[in-house]
């Protein structure tokens, strides 16, 4: 299994690098962005058995300083317009990185 820091980078990484083109595809807000990555936070640590609110409040914290220079260039990449229903019904990470922000 990858580890959580590998697919959040991995899920980041693919919104910076979306091209322009395509239809029905919009600028990524800061909602959307932290969406993502609350998203994939949140399966991961059930992937891996944490279920503990403190715990997930602590590895939010740690993984949105990591990643807040991710987070600030993702802003305004593109992304499909159904982005966050797609999140909603996500099931693994994997899922989010290959069918929410191909």
């Amino acid at each position: 299994m990858r580890s959580l820091n590998d697919l959040v980078l991995a899920g980041l990484v693919v919104m910076l690098v979306l091209g322009a083109s395509g239809c029905r595809r919009h600028a990524a807000s800061i909602e959307d962005c932290d969406d993502v990555l609350n998203r994939l936070i949140d399966l991961e640590l059930v992937e891996s058995g944490y279920r503990d609110p403190a715990l997930r409040a602590r590895w939010q914290q740690n993984l949105e300083r990591r990643f807040a220079p991710d987070l600030a260039r993702c802003r305004n990449q593109k992304v499909r317009d159904d982005v966050r229903a797609c999140l909603a019904t996500a099931r693994t990470p994997e899922e989010i990185v290959h069918r929410c922000l191909d």
